[in-house]
């Protein structure tokens, strides 16, 4: 419908086939003719050496259909003044042409085209114009009036001539245009049932429409759409009442297998377990038996363990002690460094005062004041490396002291296994108990799972064969709602 959505980009589809959308598109079709008229009557007049008066009336014309066209669309006055308008063009051409039979044949023509708004009216209103126009023109032209021409060859029978056959036809689109607005207002209606129908995507909804249909298909129509909902809505109800037997099979059957697999899986469970757990108990108290032995062991170690900790404090402390008193040495040292480099200075000196027999002297003061920048040199490196020496030192009876803390937490640690073991051991017993206890149950379970066996292939069956009955009807209702 390219025509349709050119006229009315933003109507709805449904509404493309009322009276009122159809006769609003008419009113722009009968617009674009009237123009189209124009056209013509400029080229005839034109061809007839008259186009003066044919644009200015052919002018007029289109413009006043234009205005009435904006101002009142889709109105009866519009329809009616078009009609005018078309039967004014036609007198223009017969008029522009001389009267020549040729161009009454455009009172036939446009008498036709009023048809596009399926309303008698405006074919009423055209006869009327063009009946009028015939007989007033003949007259003028008769009596030479004016210097119009609406016929070759005048007179009163050629007026009822033409009469004749407009009347024929005017009585013949009269009955086309009633009957085709009786169809546009069947097809109305039915379109607005369909809208309603198809007013979700991929669903037919068929609700009430509180609106009668007037048309006899449009209630042929609505009733079988009623009909149809009636037996859909009672299918509906039945397909409830299956669908919540079938719920309902479906968990007891659920609830059965659940019970089945879970009281199996128990079974299985408590097999197990009970084989684990003789398992466990014997080796627990073997297990218990060897940490018992290895804490005694433990504990031993740890004291000698203390006790080494023990000395080597005492050996760090000596070490410190030791350390104080090469101390003393060394500023011994410096000291006697100190004197012999004095001693060579003077020696230097009184070797000088004694020329040439004290440069033996002299050799031997500066190797001695050599010596002790060497001891006073070494001196300093001792220093530098017992200084060093203490800072590890140091270190070394803070990582005895932080030792003996471990020693000390082990120690306790140790005490608290000997705590856990009595704890184990009297766990052992409890397993024993459990063990006893579980054989009874795994009895009880047993027969109970064979009881639910009988029971879910039982339910199985029934709740198959509605869940197929369910699946069926429902697939075959989905497309449809009731509201």
């Amino acid at each position: 419908m390219p025509t349709m959505t050119w006229l009315y980009p933003h109507a709805h589809q449904n509404d493309l086939i009322s009276l009122s959308s159809i006769r609003r598109r008419a009113d722009r079709l009968i617009l674009v003719l009237i123009w189209s008229l124009w056209g013509i009557s400029l080229a005839v007049g034109y061809l007839n050496e008259n186009v003066v008066q044919g644009a200015i009336v052919a002018t007029a014309l289109a413009c006043l259909s234009s205005v009435l066209t904006l101002l009142f669309p889709g109105a009866l006055l519009l329809r009616l003044s078009s009609a005018f308008v078309l039967m004014a063009f036609s007198a223009l051409l017969i008029h522009l042409g001389h009267g020549e039979t040729e161009y009454h044949f455009s009172v036939f023509v446009l008498l036709s085209a009023l048809l596009a708004w399926r309303d008698w009216r405006p074919l009423l209103m055209g006869a009327a114009v063009i009946a009028i126009h015939h007989l007033v023109f003949n007259y003028l032209q008769e009596h030479d009036l004016y210097g119009v021409v609406v016929f070759m060859h005048t007179g009163f029978h050629m007026v009822v001539f033409h009469a004749l056959f407009v009347v024929v036809q005017t009585a013949i689109l009269i009955l086309l245009a009633v009957r085709m607005e009786q169809d546009a207002r069947s097809a109305s209606e039915v379109a607005a049932l369909a809208g309603v129908i198809n007013r979700e995507p991929g669903y037919l909804t068929l609700a009430v429409d509180a609106a009668p249909a007037g048309s006899p298909f449009a209630r042929t129509f609505s009733l079988t759409l009623g009909t149809m909902r009636a037996t859909l809505e009672q299918v509906s109800a039945n397909i409830g009442q299956l669908l919540e037997a079938s719920r309902t099979l479906g968990q007891r059957n659920s609830a059965l297998s659940e019970r089945t697999d879970h009281q199996a899986n128990s079974l299985a469970t408590a097999a197990s377990a009970m084989e684990q757990l003789r398992a466990v108990a014997t080796l627990t108290s073997e297990k218990a038996s060897q940490v018992r032995e290895v804490a005694f062991s433990t504990s031993h170690v740890a004291e000698q363990g203390g006790n080494n900790v023990r000395q080597a404090m005492a050996a760090m402390e000596q070490i410190r002690e030791e350390s104080q008193r090469i101390y003393a040495i060394l500023e011994l040292i410096d000291g006697i460094a100190f004197q012999t480099n004095i001693l060579s200075l003077n020696a230097s000196v009184e070797a000088a005062r004694a020329g040439e027999h004290g440069k033996g002297f002299a050799v031997v003061a500066s190797e001695v004041r050599v010596l002790a920048q060497r001891s006073e040199e070494a001196a300093k490196e001792i220093r530098q490396l017992l200084t060093a020496a203490q800072a590890t030192t140091q270190h070394g009876v803070e990582q005895v002291e932080h030792a003996g803390l471990t020693m000390k937490s082990i120690i306790e640690s140790i005490e608290g296994l000997r705590s856990l073991l009595e704890e184990l051991s009297q766990m052992s017993e409890q397993q024993r108990a459990s063990i006893a206890q579980m054989n009874d149950s795994i009895a009880s379970i047993d027969a109970s799972v064979q009881e639910n066996v009988r029971h879910v292939a039982q339910t199985l069956q029934v709740a198959e064969a509605q869940r197929q009955q369910t699946s069926q009807l429902k697939e075959a209702i989905a497309v449809f709602r009731f509201n």
